[in-house]
């Protein structure tokens, strides 16, 4: 089985070190209301990296060239780095 570098593998690889490095590290709490939220946000990357590497798996088996794939994939994660900006620029 040949093995292709894709922009999906690349960030599901991220969300699951982030995840990693979010359930070793111990939260310093700064004041007496400090809620940790390490664990919930350390759950959701791995969820991101596993929706992440699922689709990465649908888009291989749709698109056949390495180049297309490429291009397809790296809008989507543009797209959805846009989209969280929006998001976060509305809540805040």
């Amino acid at each position: 089985m040949k093995i292709k570098l894709t922009p999906l593998n690349i960030v599901s690889a991220i969300g699951v070190a982030v995840s990693v490095l979010l359930f070793v590290s111990k939260a310093q709490p700064q004041r007496p209301q400090y809620i940790d939220v390490t664990g919930m946000m350390a759950w959701f990357s791995l969820l991101a990296a596993l929706i992440f590497f699922v689709s990465d798996l649908i888009f291989r088996r749709f698109i056949p060239g390495l180049g297309k794939l490429w291009v397809v994939e790296g809008v989507l994660v543009v797209f959805i780095v846009i989209l969280i900006f929006i998001i976060k620029s509305s809540i805040s």
